[in-house]
């Protein structure tokens, strides 16, 4: 971490990442460890998150909150899955439709009420981990599909495509919600 730190011009930038290293590692190192089951390869996905991290500093504004807990996890967490699969050679492939319907629209409307709100929220912590990370990114840390794509580890086209299954998802996950309501 200190070779890490040297690299570093803005004294800002240094003391933050510092107190981000200090304040996350042993979460972060819990999580990769929990998913590659192994010592080395768990510090290495640590290392390469906080230069993801790195990259995307000027984003985080309090080190100490929920949503930059969240954040550094869910680049560990992906990094780490990216890990485990390049040593089990296993490669995921997706299909990628030309044409994917935009159902952001339909979101931001749902979003407005507050009850609501909660809903999705506790609809979203439902979803796969892919799908909750790639919402959350989208739309409560507002990254455009270029810097998820960086983030993740996947191009563009494969954000949009998650992005959409995502969204299919937790409207259908929304819907049987208010089928139950209904019902009762």
């Amino acid at each position: 971490m200190l070779l890490f730190l040297a690299t570093i011009k803005d004294e800002n930038s240094k003391k933050k990442l510092e107190a981000l290293y200090l304040k996350y590692k042993k979460d972060m190192f819990n999580v990769a460890y929990r998913i590659l089951d192994d010592y080395q390869l768990a510090q290495d996905a640590v290392q390469t998150a906080f230069i993801n991290i790195m990259d995307n500093l000027d984003k985080i504004e309090n080190i100490y909150c929920n949503k930059t807990r969240a954040f550094v996890i869910i680049i560990v967490r992906n990094i780490s899955i990216n890990l485990y699969k390049k040593r089990k050679k296993h490669i995921l492939l997706e299909d990628i439709d030309d044409t994917l319907p935009d159902d952001k629209q339909m979101i931001d409307e749902m979003i407005i009420d507050a009850d609501i709100l909660s809903k999705i929220s506790s609809k979203i912590r439902e979803l796969r981990p892919d799908y909750s990370d790639i919402i959350s990114l989208k739309y409560f840390y507002h990254y455009s599909d270029d810097e998820i794509a960086r983030l993740l580890n996947i191009t563009p086209g494969n954000v949009r495509v998650r992005l959409h299954r995502a969204k299919q998802r937790l409207i259908m996950l929304l819907s049987e919600d208010r089928e139950l309501t209904k019902s009762e």
